[in-house]
């Protein structure tokens, strides 16, 4: 069985400079992708002045997004505002059997979470995938205490015989998740598996740090890439991997 994983922090559906809006241009950069599973970071749950500006008819970009392609979704909120919210979003092509968000934020400025959800893959015999999207902080001292965090967490709920992908922006500009998140927890980036390096999607006008990460366990790697065409909507590139269980 083969996966199309595709993690994206989509800036809020903003352009790299936050003037002009890219969700409809996100919809079918997502579509045309093909992704099985969708991991998205910065995304709307509901935002007020967004639906005045915009006139749309939409209560959240998850659902604008997931509309009629992805039956199965679900949203942990992070930052929470007068006018509205945004957090995580997984958007699946398989039932979600669970689904919950764990509050990871370390100051009152980086409202962050982690949102994981149990996929059943429906084969036979049963196959669950674990599944975790994230968004970590800016901060390296409070990413060492987020790591912890999601290594408690995969080590208490995950089979280690089940696959599992851990997918996001890490804001990982130091590498240093390889020694305290990926070793312990025998995580794999697909892009360094692939490439021998971890991909390089920020900023999306000229990529210099690798920030994001599509991490898997117990599934084989048969390609990863950044998609550099999607340049300009969104401060990141989003990242694509196609796996084999």
């Amino acid at each position: 069985m083969e996966l199309k994983i595709l993690s994206f922090n989509i800036h809020k559906g903003m352009t790299w400079n936050s003037r002009l809006p890219t969700l409809p241009d996100l919809r079918a950069l997502i579509r045309e992708a093909g992704a099985d599973l969708v991991f998205l970071q910065e995304v709307h749950g509901q935002n007020e002045r967004e639906q005045e500006r915009m006139h749309v008819d939409f209560d959240s970009q998850y659902e604008f997004l997931a509309d009629e392609v992805w039956h199965h979704y679900c949203y942990g909120k992070n930052a929470v505002y007068d006018h509205g919210h945004h957090g995580n979003v997984i958007l699946s092509k398989y039932p979600i059997s669970e689904w919950h968000k764990q509050d990871i934020s370390t100051n009152r400025w980086e409202q962050r979470g982690i949102l994981s959800a149990k996929i059943d893959l429906m084969t036979e015999p049963k196959t669950f995938l674990q599944a975790y999207c994230v968004h970590l902080n800016l901060f390296a001292k409070s990413r060492v205490i987020q790591y912890a965090a999601l290594e408690k967490k995969i080590l208490s709920e995950s089979d280690p015989t089940m696959p599992l992908i851990l997918a996001g922006d890490f804001n990982d500009w130091n590498h240093h998740a390889r020694k305290t998140l990926e070793q312990p927890l025998q995580l794999h980036d697909c892009h360094k598996t692939v490439h021998g390096r971890y991909a390089k999607t920020f900023p999306s006008l000229l990529p210099i740090l690798s920030l994001d990460r599509i991490y898997v366990r117990n599934v084989k790697v048969m390609n990863a890439e950044a998609l550099k065409h999607a340049s300009g909507m969104s401060d990141h590139l989003p990242l694509m991997a196609n796996i084999s269980l």
